[in-house]
């Protein structure tokens, strides 16, 4: 493995490259789109990315801890078992990735969209997810505090797994209930209210 600091890309292309076990620590990157590349296991860690784009790249156990990030887009990338705890992301787009134990511990999330990703086991403590938009994506098994849950933007299908992480225990009612319930929801007619009599009685 050898160790480059100090790289600093701009308006370039990288296609089908295998970068996966590089140590380029401090990368600073400007308008590169990375398609089709392996960049498994790398250490990027403190880079600096603005404009960037990953598509169908493998990140698969990639350090992007300390980082940087300002609108990046990650379309159909493997970043599953990454690092970008303690990393600053704004206006970054995450696409139809696999995000499975990814480490988003004590992140900076700001107007950051995750759709239609796995997020299975990945890891927010200290990350607060208000505004952030999960729709569409698999958010059962996530770690994430509570109150950081506060203001995340979910759809209905995601309802009951953002309720199991918060400690609810959501169960289907019995299939007797709907009667059940609106039977007795019901107002008692007024001839059988024990508090209404028919004129003329006393």
């Amino acid at each position: 493995e050898s160790r480059t600091t100090d790289i600093f890309v701009e308006q370039a292309l990288i296609t089908y490259t295998d970068l996966s076990k590089s140590r380029w620590i401090g990368l600073e990157t400007i308008e590169l789109l990375c398609r089709n590349c392996n960049i498994a296991n790398t250490n990027w860690s403190a880079a600096r990315m603005k404009h960037t784009e990953f598509h169908y790249t493998r990140l698969t156990g990639c350090d992007l801890s300390n980082t940087d990030l300002r609108n990046v887009l990650f379309y159909l990338c493997k970043l599953d078992l990454s690092l970008l705890h303690d990393s600053r992301l704004t206006g970054c787009r995450f696409h139809r990735c696999d995000l499975r134990e990814t480490d988003f511990q004590n992140v900076s999330l700001n107007k950051v969209i995750f759709r239609d990703c796995d997020l299975r086991n990945s890891r927010y403590a200290g990350a607060p997810l208000s505004e952030i938009d999960l729709r569409g994506s698999q958010v059962a098994g996530m770690y994430a505090d509570a109150n950081a849950l506060q203001g995340a933007i979910v759809d209905p299908f995601q309802v009951a797994d953002i309720a199991s992480m918060i400690g609810l225990v959501v169960n289907r009612l019995p299939a007797d209930s709907p009667t059940e319930y609106t039977s007795r929801l019901r107002h008692e007619p007024a001839e059988n209210h024990p508090s209404i009599q028919p004129e003329g009685e006393t």
